[in-house]
């Protein structure tokens, strides 16, 4: 299989010079998770932006500052299993699909390989995802302030995380893009202590500050219990890779909390997870 026959081509790039707050615009419209950049005059891969790095990083306003510049690619023509290899050695969720003169002629996901191979490949059925699911899962609390659940998240390095009640059972799932849609950038005023040197320390009568003016990313006071989808999707240690990557395609979701019994939360099976059977192949 060739990375063309399953990348997505001509997607849509950012051309630099480019605001932090014109991705934000994009991540809005589009409701995807990264682009890929460009150089407006050469229009030449300079890297990709993840919505990740935008809420880890309120306070840069070029987006320059905030792209990720080693970005795994490859040729239309290369085989699947060398894409595949790049983001898991990477632990990146996509390859940059590029000409021998860097320019972007597609783009290959994750997601693009859920939907357009393993979930159309009977083969994947006789599969389970017992070897390919996540065991050790960060949870949040369901009354957890929603800047605690962003830190969890972020913490976890996950774009998702399972939300349990006051028993520990799994009641919802909140993700990266629920928190972002309930966010908003907001200018404050902070100060800091000027520190004087020793010999000046006697000039000094009062303690000096230096205000200056901070950009953070606000959250609003409410539990997460507010914003989380409680429409569970689940998966169980035995169901295939094939199942399992069609459930991810019908809706549209990329990892699936898996459980035993009624709702007790074992792990969770990430698409990043399910695609590692092509290596094995």
């Amino acid at each position: 299989m060739r990375v063309k026959t399953l990348m997505t081509p001509d997607p849509v790039a950012i051309e630099l010079p480019a605001t932090r707050e014109y991705a934000l615009e994009l991540f809005r419209k589009y409701k995807v998770r990264s682009f890929p950049v460009i150089n407006k005059k050469t229009k030449t891969l300079t890297g990709v932006i993840s919505v990740k790095r935008i809420l880890l990083h309120p306070d840069e306003d070029q987006l320059a500052m905030l792209i990720r510049r080693e970005v795994p690619t490859v040729k239309p023509d290369d085989d699947l299993k060398k894409a595949v290899r790049k983001m898991i050695e990477l632990d990146y969720r996509r390859v940059v699909v590029v000409d021998n003169e860097s320019h972007v002629l597609g783009v290959l996901t994750v997601g693009d390989i859920v939907r357009r191979y393993l979930a159309k490949n009977e083969k994947m059925k006789d599969i389970t995802i017992k070897e390919y699911y996540q065991r050790n899962v960060g949870v949040v609390w369901h009354g957890t302030p929603l800047k605690a659940a962003l830190k969890s998240l972020l913490l976890c390095n996950a774009m998702a995380i399972p939300v349990i009640d006051d028993d520990g059972n799994l009641v919802g799932m909140v993700d990266e893009t629920d928190l972002l849609s309930d966010s908003e950038v907001i200018r404050v005023m902070k100060q800091t202590a000027l520190a004087a040197s020793s010999e000046e320390d006697w000039i000094l009568e009062s303690n000096p500050t230096l205000l200056f003016e901070k950009a953070e990313l606000q959250l609003p006071k409410k539990p997460v219990e507010e914003i989380m989808n409680r429409e569970l999707i689940v998966a169980t240690p035995h169901m295939s890779i094939y199942d399992v990557a069609q459930k991810m395609v019908q809706y549209k979701i990329e990892q699936l909390p898996v459980i035993k019994g009624e709702d007790e939360l074992v792990g969770i099976a990430r698409d990043m997870d399910i695609i590692k059977v092509i290596l094995n192949r």
